[in-house]
């Protein structure tokens, strides 16, 4: 039967085969990879400043922090191929580990945080004295007196993707019947959100596959929850859940519960997301915006900054100095996709496998080559739903979703799911000679008839045998780190991280030598509408 899929298929065959020299096979990906760092003695989070053998967070191109002093974040830079991206997340994370070991911690290897004492327990990450510094310090502030500081520790892997150029001169010509560089950039744009509209449309099968979080330590909730129950004396878990990150028990925000953001378009997604800028919030207003001279958060609106929406999936564009994301976007168009959505892999020491790297590459090229509808606010809210009801219930092999067309199992609509990106696996296999494609869908075809393998099961078993989830956890930490220890720091990798350092360390000393203006001064400017 013809459909969109395979309509599109046949006619990138075609363009593969004419221009044989052209590379739109070849995808652009780098990952952003959070982590706590916490006491190998204990497991408890660390209260140590970050450290100054890995550089300033504010410059530092490839670690920094998050929200919290305590959560790392890596960032690779951007790959023509999945091993580019292993690699290097492979070389920082073997020195960041020789480092902490230095300080007797280590990497907590799940997305749900360790033991957390209260919200005072996490230090909000510093930046420095700079303007830009300040302001990054004032947002988390924000955050922390909107939501809690423990909700703000929870960790993620972000895959950043995008299409290489003769990917797009097939695409236009495809769909338009020309190719025209005038009207391309905008092209990019539609096309991008049409693939995030699809991603949504099909997202909770990731939350099913990759959902790594099913089991959080008690201390989460600090005034206990009915909804989960309990595996251990410290350890509550989801009986069917596969990622109480992606729940509403994870990143809880009830100001944006009733945000329809629209995906349709770029006018339309960023005049939403303006409009929550301007919109003052209640709740928010009684936290106040400056108490005894201290600023409690940026605004008083429903949204600080754009960042501050919270969404499995976001276009993107590099931005300039000072320039907020919406500006990029509107003046020069969405240049990549960040993919929010996948849980830390525990059981990989970089905290994802090259098998689920193939696997969303699959993933995406099928999202931007199936059908392009529209969505609407009654579908996205639908959609909504159904991503909370897979992350709490996709494990119970009885239960029954509605995708739209009424009630299923999952295990079916999986099934049918997978063989559509199985034909898009089989097609990138086939032109590339990569039979990883391929692989990574076979893998996880065969989940469906093995569900212990599913990384919820399997956590839960761990916790299970540990007595606890934390000490699951921590064991697992230590394990990991061990393995990165006994590889030595060669001289090349110890000089480039120094020179690394260095460089970011003068790079954030200079920014803070060339403010002029007052923060109160700045802070004004950078929230007036751009």
């Amino acid at each position: 039967m013809t459909t969109p899929l395979s309509t599109a298929l046949t006619a990138l065959d075609a363009f593969c085969q004419q221009n044989k020299n052209a590379t739109p096979l070849t995808f652009h990906r780098g990952v952003e990879r959070e982590a706590l760092r916490v006491k190998k003695s204990d497991g408890r989070i660390s209260h140590l400043p970050h450290p100054k053998k890995l550089g300033s967070a504010l410059t530092h191109s490839s670690i920094t922090t998050d929200y919290s002093e305590s959560l790392m974040e890596f960032i690779t830079g951007v790959h023509p191929n999945v091993e580019g991206v292993m690699s290097e997340l492979n070389t920082i994370h073997h020195f960041v580990n020789h480092t902490l070991a230095e300080q007797d911690e280590c990497l907590w290897p799940a997305s749900m945080p360790c033991y957390l004492e209260s919200n005072a327990d996490v230090p909000i990450a510093d930046y420095g004295t700079s303007n830009v510094g300040k302001l990054k310090k004032v947002y988390r502030e924000g955050l922390s007196n909107r939501y809690g500081r423990i909700m703000q520790c929870i960790a993620g892997m972000h895959y950043n993707f995008s299409f290489d150029k003769d990917f797009w001169t097939f695409l236009q010509s495809y769909k338009t019947g020309s190719v025209n560089s005038n009207t391309l950039q905008d092209f990019k744009s539609d096309s991008y959100f049409a693939l995030i509209r699809n991603f949504r449309r099909n997202s909770w099968l990731l939350s099913y596959l990759f959902g790594a979080s099913p089991a959080v330590d008690k201390s989460f909730f600090q005034k206990g929850t009915d909804r989960l129950s309990t595996l251990a004396e410290h350890t509550y878990f989801g009986e069917n859940a596969t990622s109480l990150r992606m729940s509403d028990l994870g990143y809880q925000n009830n100001a944006q519960a009733d945000l329809f953001v629209c995906y349709n378009e770029v006018s339309t997604y960023i005049q939403t997301l303006k409009k929550a800028l301007k919109t003052p919030y209640p709740k928010y207003q009684q936290i106040g915006l400056k108490v005894d001279g201290h600023y409690q958060q940026l605004n008083t609106n429903i949204l600080q900054i754009e960042n501050e929406y919270y969404s499995d999936i976001r276009p993107k564009r590099v931005t300039e100095s000072g320039e907020h994301p919406s500006t990029a976007l509107q003046s020069r168009g969405v240049e990549y996709i960040e993919v929010r959505i996948m849980d830390i892999d525990p059981f990989s020491s970089i905290g994802m496998s090259k098998n689920t790297l193939y696997f969303m590459d699959v993933f995406l090229v099928f999202c931007m080559l199936d059908s392009d509808n529209p969505l609407l606010e009654e579908e996205c809210h639908a959609l909504r739903e159904l991503q909370q009801e897979i992350a709490t219930h996709g494990r119970d092999e009885s239960y029954l979703f509605d995708f739209g067309n009424g009630n299923v199992s999952l295990k079916d609509q999986g099934l049918t799911l997978l063989e559509k990106l199985q034909q898009v696996a089989q097609f990138l296999s086939q032109q590339t000679g990569n039979e990883n494609y391929i692989k990574a869908i076979e893998v996880e075809m065969q989940t469906f008839n093995e569900t212990s393998s599913l990384p919820s099961n399997k956590l839960l078993s761990l916790a299970e045998g540990a007595g606890s989830y934390t000490d699951a956890m921590l064991e697992l930490a230590k394990k990991q780190q061990k393995q990165w220890l006994s590889i030595p720091v060669s001289k090349e990798e110890s000089d480039l991280f120094a020179q690394q350092a260095k460089a970011s360390l003068e790079k954030q000393d200079a920014i803070e030598a060339a403010d002029t203006l007052d923060f109160d001064t700045y802070l004004t400017e950078y929230l007036t509408p751009q």
